[in-house]
């Protein structure tokens, strides 16, 4: 007896022959999918506790967010005063001597833990059900970490953590962030069927010294966890390289570390030469496609289509930026790559949906348990319905309406790990009532901090 079967959906498998099911099934049991097929023939096979009729429904994995700040949540709607001794349009200066100091050095545990909740309802509702996710607090060690793991465990989204280790304040914080790491690590990535995994991070190749970057790798090659990183997201960090370390750019620079490999998940990477597209795809480096991030920030295009036609791995993230949605950013990542190569073709919509799903999975190296509907893997499961909508009508090119037309609205139902977490808009593991509550009281002590916090001066990497 299985607890679950969903019937009678348009079933987007995303498995490795990328079938797609018209009138299709897939069963659960316990946190497990037990079958995928056609609804005549596992209703013959099998039987549930629950049967969900999803008739003009599409049946999908869970998207995957591969890079993200959940605490940015309370963030991203502040109003705070931009002095007029700053570049704001150069990304450089407005990171080292506006958002530094203010946001993250401000950010306290209950921030990371409030932020978390408010950004993991809003993902879930959204169809969201896994999400990498950096915490940039430096003055909220030792511990952050675990107000973090506390605040997804409650809402029952599935998460990948790690805290953005920097020596930019000093070798000891630096040192401090690598531990919270370790640990985190040691203490989560040995339970068994967790829904929380930690990995290694640190905040770029420009702002850690050389043996902190030496030593994150040899943890995350010791635990098997994988790095986290940010790469290339703006001319500043290509010119420190050269200027500080001899190298053309930063993934030269890591390379000659020996820091690169499988397991990294780069974000961003806009500013990458041509040797350094060569060394990302021998080290087969997976890209966290930060659209909606690199568009408002004004950073730049991230070489996609190139690393793609490489058969590089991509995945889409969210970065903490205004609203939590990969519908959006399906959108966004078709649309700006067609305008940007002029060629319409690029990004079809069975392919934008793969970002969203086995394209973040695979980034994270979580393919073998999610980013698509097939037996064995966890039961994260979402059914958007797609019919009788005037939005998505006519529903003729239903992949077209998933990855283009459907929104947030049309997500009916959300499973992570066997578990229903969200029905029609509401979900089903906290008070979100309370959580927005808490939020607004949190961010308004955030933002007063803030404030009052003055930029920095020009910034330079402490010896």
């Amino acid at each position: 007896m299985a607890s679950v079967i969903l019937e009678n959906g348009y079933v987007v498998t995303m498995d490795e022959k990328r079938r797609i099911i018209e009138k299709g099934a897939v069963v659960v049991e316990e946190n497990r999918i037990v079958a995928v097929g056609e609804t005549s023939q596992i209703k013959k096979e099998w039987r549930a506790d629950e049967h969900i009729d999803a008739t003009g429904r599409a049946i999908l994995p869970g998207f995957v967010s591969c890079h993200n700040h959940m605490y940015n949540s309370l963030t991203r709607y502040m109003q705070l005063p931009i002095p007029s001794e700053i570049n704001f349009s150069d990304f450089g200066e407005r990171l080292t001597r506006w958002w530094w100091p203010k946001i993250e050095e401000t950010c306290t545990k209950e921030d990371a833990y409030v932020g978390t909740l408010l950004a993991a309802v809003e993902m879930l509702k959204r169809g969201i059900t896994c999400t990498a996710d950096i915490i940039e607090a430096p003055n909220a060690l030792p511990g952050v970490l675990d107000h973090v793991a506390k605040a997804v465990e409650e809402v029952g989204i599935r998460a990948v953590c790690s805290f953005e280790a920097t020596d930019r304040i000093s070798r000891e914080n630096g040192e401090l962030g690598v531990k919270e790491n370790e640990n985190f690590v040691r203490k989560m990535n040995m339970r068994k069927d967790s829904r929380i995994k930690g990995m290694m991070c640190v905040h770029t190749a420009f702002s850690c010294h050389p043996e902190t970057l030496i030593k994150t790798r040899e943890i995350a090659n010791k635990y098997g966890c994988g790095i986290q990183l940010h790469v290339a997201q703006g001319p500043f960090e290509v010119e420190f390289i050269k200027r500080h370390r001899g190298f053309n750019g930063p993934i030269e620079y890591l390379d000659s570390l020996n820091f690169l490999g499988p397991d990294l998940v780069a974000a961003h990477g806009i500013y990458i030469s041509k040797k350094e597209l060569d060394i990302w795809q021998r080290n087969d480096i997976k890209l966290a496609f930060n659209v909606k991030s690199n568009m408002l920030g004004g950073n730049g295009v991230a070489p996609v289509v190139e690393l793609l036609r490489r058969g590089c791995t991509v995945g889409l993230g969210i970065d903490g930026v205004n609203v939590f949605d990969m519908f959006e950013l399906m959108l966004l990542a078709a649309a700006l790559l067609r305008v940007h190569h002029l060629d319409r073709t690029i990004l079809p919509p069975s392919q934008v949906l793969e970002l969203a799903t086995l394209g973040g999975a695979k980034a994270l190296r979580l393919e073998k348990e999610i980013g698509s509907l097939e037996v064995g893997k966890k039961a994260d499961i979402i059914v958007v319905d797609i019919s009788g909508k005037s939005h998505l009508t006519p529903a003729f090119d239903k992949m077209s309406v998933l990855a283009f037309g459907a929104r947030a609205s049309d997500v009916e139902i959300v499973m992570v790990d066997g578990n229903i977490v969200a029905r029609k808009g509401k979900v089903l593991t906290v008070d979100e009532q309370e959580v927005i509550n808490r939020a607004i009281e949190c961010a308004e002590k955030y933002q007063e901090r803030a404030i009052a916090k003055p930029i920095a001066p020009p910034w330079s990497l402490p010896m």
